[in-house]
Formats: C-alpha cells, sequence, structure tokens
C-alpha cells in the first residue's frame, strides 16, 4: 500500500475522540430529555391506575362493595333508609346534569361519543317507560313487540286510564331518542350541553382549579374517575369490601403526594356550599375516600411513604357559573365525622356502618331503643336523641 493511501486513513486516536464526542452529546442529549419522560416511565413505577377496579361504571356502580353514599344515605335518613338502602335510585336531571359536566371536565375528548344532542328529550313520565324498555329488548323503538311495550307501560304504571294506542303515540313521540339510547349514547337538550359547555369553561379558567387540572409537570399524574377497592375497619373491627371513585386525583411523584378532589354541580350558588356540605353528609365522603386511598397505598411498597392530601371540593352552580374550592382534612382534630359540630354529635362513618350491617344481619324491624314487645316512654326517647 502506498505512502499516499496510509496517510488518508484516521488516526486510531482520531477514531477514539470521534467516538468519545458521540459519547457525550449523547448523554447531553438524554439527560435534557428525561426530565420531560413522564415519571413512571422514568422508574419503571406502576401508576394507581394499575390498582383500579377500572370496569365500567355501570358495573362499578352494581360491584356489592359499600359505598359512600349509602353509609350518608343512613346517615341522613335513619332506620327508615334501611329497607330500600341497596335500591338502586333513578338519577334524577340535576345528576344527569352533573354527569354531563363531569364528562366535559374530565373525559372532554370523548363527549360526542357518549352524548347526543337533541331537543326531544322526554318529561320524566315518558322517560320512565323508555328506560324501562331499554332494559327489556335490544331491538329499535318500531320492532318492539306490543307486549313488551305494555308490560312497561304497566311496570311504570304510565297513564293507566288511557288506552294503549294513546299510551303508544305519545311513546312513539321519543323513539328517535330512544333509538339513540339504544346505540348507547345518552341524550341532552341544546340548552343542557350550551350551559354545561359555559360551565366547564368557567371552572376551568379559575386560577385555584387550574393549579389543580392544569398542573404539568414530568413527576404529576393526573387520574380521573378513579375506581378503587380495598377492605377497612368497622367501628366493632370487621373488616369489610369499601369501594370509591374518584373524580380527580392528582399524583405528585416528586413531592411524594396524592391530591383527592371532587367536583360538584349544585343548585344554589357555590359561595353559598359549606350548610349543604354538612346536611348532605359530604364529611363522610372525604373521610370514605382518603381511608380507602390510604389502605391502597400501604397495600403496595412504592405508595407506602406517599401522603394523601386534605380533601379539595371543587363547586359550581348553574344559576351564577362561579366556582368556590373548598377543603376538608378528615383526619384533622376539628373534622365533622366524629366530632361535635354546633353542639351535635356527627357519627363517624365506621359506626355507622356498623349500625347498619347489625340493622341487616338482624333483620331489624325498629330500630335500637324502641320495643315492639312493651310501651315506650316518650320523654326517654326523646331526650336520648
Amino acid at each position: 500500500m502506498s505512502d499516499k493511501c496510509v496517510g488518508a486513513l484516521p488516526s486510531l486516536h482520531n477514531y477514539l475522540s470521534l467516538i468519545a464526542l458521540c459519547v457525550v452529546i449523547y448523554i447531553r442529549d438524554f439527560v435534557s430529555y428525561t426530565p420531560k419522560l413522564p415519571f413512571l416511565i422514568i422508574t419503571a413505577m406502576k401508576s394507581l391506575k394499575d390498582y383500579s377496579l377500572n370496569i365500567s361504571e355501570d358495573q362499578y356502580h352494581a360491584h356489592p362493595a359499600w359505598s359512600y353514599s349509602l353509609i350518608a344515605k343512613y346517615a341522613k335518613e335513619g332506620f327508615s333508609a334501611i329497607p330500600t338502602l341497596h335500591t338502586p335510585m333513578a338519577p334524577t336531571p340535576a345528576m344527569e346534569f352533573g354527569s354531563l359536566f363531569d364528562c366535559l371536565i374530565t373525559d372532554a375528548d370523548h363527549v360526542n361519543d357518549r352524548y347526543a344532542v337533541s331537543d326531544m328529550v322526554p318529561t320524566p313520565k315518558e322517560k320512565e317507560v323508555l328506560d324501562c324498555l331499554l332494559t327489556k329488548t335490544d331491538k329499535k323503538f318500531d320492532l318492539i313487540p306490543d307486549a313488551i311495550v305494555q308490560a312497561a307501560i304497566e311496570e311504570c304504571s304510565y297513564y293507566p286510564k288511557w288506552k294503549y294506542e294513546v299510551q303508544l303515540t305519545h311513546l312513539a313521540e321519543y323513539k328517535e331518542y330512544y333509538d339513540v339510547r339504544k346505540s348507547g349514547k345518552k341524550v341532552v337538550s341544546p340548552s343542557d350541553m350550551a350551559d354545561a359547555r359555559a360551565m366547564a369553561d368557567a371552572f376551568l379558567a379559575n386560577p385555584y382549579i387550574q393549579s389543580l387540572f392544569g398542573a404539568k409537570s414530568h413527576s404529576i399524574e393526573h387520574l380521573y374517575q378513579l375506581q378503587l377497592i380495598a377492605k377497612l375497619k368497622t367501628s366493632d373491627g370487621n373488616l369489610v369490601p369499601v369501594k370509591c371513585m374518584l373524580d380527580h386525583v392528582v399524583v405528585d411523584h416528586a413531592a411524594k403526594t396524592i391530591q383527592p378532589v371532587d367536583v360538584k354541580t349544585i343548585s344554589q350558588p357555590a359561595y353559598d356550599w359549606a350548610e349543604n356540605f354538612i346536611r348532605f353528609r359530604y364529611d363522610i365522603q372525604a373521610s370514605v375516600y382518603t381511608s380507602v386511598l390510604k389502605a391502597v397505598l400501604n397495600a403496595h411498597e412504592e405508595y407506602k411513604d406517599y401522603t394523601v392530601l386534605p380533601f379539595v371540593f371543587c363547586a359550581i352552580s348553574r344559576i351564577d357559573m362561579q366556582p368556590v374550592s373548598y377543603v376538608y382534612d378528615p383526619c384533622a382534630e376539628d373534622q365533622i365525622d366524629g366530632l361535635s359540630f354546633k353542639e351535635y354529635k356527627y357519627k363517624t362513618w365506621r359506626e355507622l356502618l356498623t349500625e347498619i350491617i347489625s340493622y341487616e344481619e338482624s333483620q331489624a324491624v325498629v330500630p335500637v331503643g324502641i320495643s315492639i314487645d312493651d310501651a315506650n316512654d316518650i320523654i326517654s326517647i326523646l331526650n336520648s336523641r
């Protein structure tokens, strides 16, 4: 080989220098990019979503575990709630509007997959029958046999004095609504959709709410409609399954904190919501959800040192569309759940659940303190309340 050809080849030193330069550039670029990667990818850590039930909403509501709503119903209504405690309650228009708003906040990309907008929204009477039909057949309205329609009409006591032909004519006015529902979508009026979108815009424009829903960092994870279940102790020490579905959970993996958030659509201005917090026993919701969260964290080694922050409720009303947020710490000494507030002693959710289970297992027909075998002293009863 000629000297000219040998001189054209790069030396070993040049090769090594080039390789070293490539390594430095690679490390520089990787380090600058790594903070932008999600924390869970960097650490290969599981998300709380991996420990969730992750089932459909209908399946979640049908799940037999105890829930805050059952406990709160008993707390509000007392012994009279026991016979129908597990009977599914048909959603009210206000509840359905709240679900639409929640979808716009937590799952906006799929609103059109879940909802259809139409002026043909039935009255509550017709809706009851149509909802009943949805559970009885998979056929479109015009193909449903008369016997099935008549059975639904009778079951719902739909204008029983009318002739069947008249009943059917009134129901048929909403057949388009029925067929859309049969496809799996919910139907909302144009005014409901417009109000819900306006509320969502006002909600997400609030600076404090932005700090919760808009927080962005490689270490922050936003989870929506998180379904968790855990075995918790009642006041008498029994372990029972308790479930919860959290609207929004902000997991800060760097700070190792978890912020539970619940969204409330309400009928009165949000600035006046504090009294309803007591009335509807939302303290029980905060306490139960926090207890379930902590139990799930403690069950998984990578989350044992995470802290659950005080519960945040973000409320907004259709009246003025002005969101107001509230914080409640169920672990604080001045908590409502289990302590006196305004001279009234509120029972803990664990005590309430113990009472519910006792009543159901004993098949009690009257509450504790009332006798059916002897005369009850009125003054003693009144003084005990």
